[in-house]
Parts: C-alpha cells; structure tokens; sequence
C-alpha cells in the first residue's frame, strides 16, 4: 500500500505496508539466531547489509540491534512468535510500526536522488543490492537500502516523514537532474 506518491525524474512513494521492530540482543548468539531463523525465515545479516526472506527483511542496525520488518497482516502473529521464542534470552523487542516511516526510489537516477541528500557514497559499486545503513538525509537521521538497483528504500521517524517527503519530492523534482545542470 501507498500512502502518498510524487512523479517527478524518478518515483518517490511512501510504503505503509509493512510492521517494524526493533531488535535489541547479541547477535552473535546462537539462540538468537536460531529464533529468528525459526521465527522469521531470515538469517542475521551481516553489518551493513540486510537479509531477506519474501517480504520479511533483517536490517543490521548495530552489533546488538535488527530492524525487522514483515508485512503488516503478519505483524501480530510476528511479534508474539518473536517475544515466545526469545522468552528467557536477554533482550528488548519493540514494536516501532508507528514511529516509523518508509519511502521508496525508484527509477534509473534513484540514486542520484539520494545522493542530493545522503552525506555517503550511494554508487553501485560502493553500495549495491543488499546493503543497508544509517545515515542523515538533510538534517535528519534515518536508513537507506537497496532492494534493486534502480529501487532504494528509505527509513526515518514517522515524526519528520513531511520533511522527508518534501526533501525527496524536490531532489527529484524534473529539470533538477545532476546531468541536466550545465
């Protein structure tokens, strides 16, 4: 689901349709990882990557912290497995669905886009399928990963998604293209 979209060079969309969690516990245990393997069909990623299983998807966020997210009809019965399985390991599970917001970027300059905004390096050959990390966009923190080459996703506070919209909306406003500047 789609909550709001921007044509311009490229597709700005903000995603509703997924629930997040955040994942605080040692991801070097054993039992950890098998829970979410369990669980959620998904290995621990490996740092700044994700992994992904369908629409299920591990986000390495620190040594001890996932960001998790399923679809949202999957959301409950998800959480419940995850607090069950993980009951007597030390950790923290919390639902983040709703102070987080997710936009996606898509098409050919996807990257360019972000690239505007992100003080990294977004190339493909320095970030490319599968790798996740957190960064700031303008003046506000967030997370970027790449799905395909040409679709980027974007995590920030749900607090600041207008702000967020509005920046993307504007780097990718037609005529502001890097190759069309002379």
């Amino acid at each position: 689901m789609s909550e709001r979209e921007f044509q311009g060079y490229v597709t700005i969309r903000q995603q509703s349709d997924h629930s997040m969690f955040t994942l605080r516990a040692s991801l070097a245990s054993s039992k950890v990882k098998a829970v979410l393997k369990t669980c959620l069909n998904v290995a621990v990623p490996k740092r700044g990557t994700y992994a992904q299983t369908g629409e299920t998807l591990l986000a390495w966020m620190s040594p001890d912290e996932l960001l998790i997210m399923v679809p949202k009809d999957a959301g409950g019965a998800a959480f419940a497995a995850l607090e069950q399985a993980l009951d007597g390991l030390h950790y923290l599970l919390a639902d983040v669905s709703d102070a987080r917001s997710r936009f996606t970027i898509e098409g050919g300059s996807a990257r360019e886009v972000v690239a505007k905004l992100a003080p990294m390096d977004v190339s493909a050959a320095q970030f490319g399928v599968g790798s996740f990390a957190r960064t700031r966009f303008a003046q506000v923190t967030g997370a970027i990963f790449v799905e395909q080459e040409d679709r980027l996703s974007l995590i920030c506070f749900r607090s600041v998604q207008d702000y967020v919209f509005a920046l993307l909306c504007g780097a990718a406003k037609p005529g502001s293209e890097v190759s069309a500047q002379s």
